[in-house]
């Protein structure tokens, strides 16, 4: 069978077997999409008799090992993760000129800034933990510290 049968033929029952399988409807044709493009951008070392049979494992595989992913990610997220009340009492704390300001840095000066500065980490510890030198991150911070003392209409004397 080509790949032209398969999509033409066979592609709308393998996506809904592969949603009965995982019993995830709406993942279940970009499953089947990733199988496809895994087929043709490195296909198989054997011979496949039964494209339809093949994608639909595949499919239903990487669809199971997603939600396993996904699982697992969200169970580590909930031990670790702040509570919702915790979080809105940091960002309650802060004038929203401030976070305004903060919002508009660019992502990695915000970034620094936010875990310098709310975070209370050092120097040593961000550029460790962003994989980027201390110079990096002390850059970072000088900008953010120049941007957000014109955007918030104070000088910065640490210069």
């Amino acid at each position: 069978m080509s790949l032209d049968d398969f999509v033409a033929h066979e592609y709308p029952k393998v996506v809904a077997a592969v949603g009965l399988i995982t019993g995830d409807r709406q993942g279940a044709a970009d499953a089947v999409q990733d199988a496809l493009v895994g087929y043709l951008s490195s296909p198989p070392r054997h011979e496949v008799t039964n494209l339809a049979a093949w994608i639909t494992v595949v499919a239903s595989n990487r669809s199971r090992d997603q939600r396993r992913r996904s699982g697992a990610e969200q169970r580590a997220l909930g031990k670790v993760a702040p509570l919702e009340e915790e979080v809105s009492d940091v960002l309650g704390m802060l004038d929203v000129d401030v976070k305004a300001a903060i919002m508009s840095l660019p992502v990695a000066q915000r970034q620094v800034c936010v875990l310098h500065y709310l975070v209370d980490q050092s120097v040593e510890t961000i550029a460790e933990g962003l994989g980027v030198s201390t110079g990096t991150v002390k850059t970072q911070l000088f900008r953010a510290r120049k941007t957000l003392a014109t955007k918030l209409g104070k000088g910065d004397d640490r210069g």
